[in-house]
């Protein structure tokens, strides 16, 4: 698929040497691994110790995936063979930071969401463009929703967690109000000290959970994107294998050129 602007080569039926290749921008399976990408750089900068290996493992194996598209599509010109080695490099690239992703779950003893989890569906069905869309949509799952619009717009970003500003505001005023009570009776001094260290304690254990909420739905989101990206790249691969089959690669070609050339002659 030639990209916008750019002059496609004839194909191989038109008697021509090179055929359409590049245009990777306008794949699907590309703009869903960037997307996987961005979303990964985000995730790991908020869950991830940067001083780890993990982290910089799981922002190359995203990269990777990106890169190898890319590459796959402007050599497939001159190297059916590369294009699918290429490709087939990056479904394998996305499969390894997969692997990543369910093992933080499982590590942390987060839950991995089903394959029928409506939240999955729900993503998906949301089409995001860029990580700040997937940001919204991990916050709207965890405010309680199944990542539907909620009519407002959330504060804060899921991929940053309870830990930025707005989540963390968020988060105190859920633990801060309460009930009003009536007058009582002068009780021992100890009485507040104990209900305030009550309170305290209420909200450390409020807040890890809403932690763990949002490294469970941001991890789960990723896992789903993923999971789309490789789908349309095993088709991809099919498709250029049979490509392969009909057409055969660069040095077929270039054979059949040169004998229709001797034979005008």
């Amino acid at each position: 698929m030639p990209g916008a602007g750019e002059e496609a080569m004839v194909d191989v039926e038109s008697g021509k040497l090179l055929q359409s290749h590049g245009g990777y921008r306008q794949l699907k399976s590309f703009q869903l691994a960037q997307l996987v990408y961005d979303v990964t750089v985000r995730f790991c900068d908020r869950y991830i110790d940067k001083r780890s290996r993990t982290h910089d493992q799981m922002v190359q194996a995203a990269r990777s995936g990106v890169q190898n598209i890319a590459e796959g599509s402007q050599a497939s010109g001159t190297s059916k063979k590369t294009e699918l080695k290429l490709t087939n490099v990056a479904r394998t690239s996305l499969e390894e930071l997969r692997l990543d992703y369910q093992d933080f779950l499982r590590q942390r003893r987060l839950p991995r969401w089903d394959r029928s989890d409506p939240r999955r569906t729900a993503l998906v069905a949301r089409r995001c463009k860029s990580a700040d869309e997937v940001a919204r949509w991990v916050v709207e799952v965890c405010r309680g929703g199944q990542g539907e619009p909620s009519g407002q717009e959330p504060s804060g970003h899921g991929l940053s967690g309870p830990g930025g500003p707005h989540g963390q505001r968020s988060g105190h005023q859920a633990t801060t109000v309460a009930a009003p009570t009536a007058p009582t009776a002068p009780t021992a001094p100890t009485a507040p000290t104990r209900s305030t260290g009550s309170t305290g304690s209420t909200r450390s254990t409020r807040s890890t959970r809403s932690t763990s909420s949002y490294a469970e739905a941001a991890a789960n989101a990723a896992l789903t994107l993923i999971a789309v990206a490789c789908s349309l790249l095993e088709r991809q691969l099919n498709a250029q294998a049979a490509a392969f089959e009909k057409e055969g690669g660069f040095t077929e070609r270039l054979y059949r050129t040169r004998a229709q050339s001797r034979n005008r002659l």
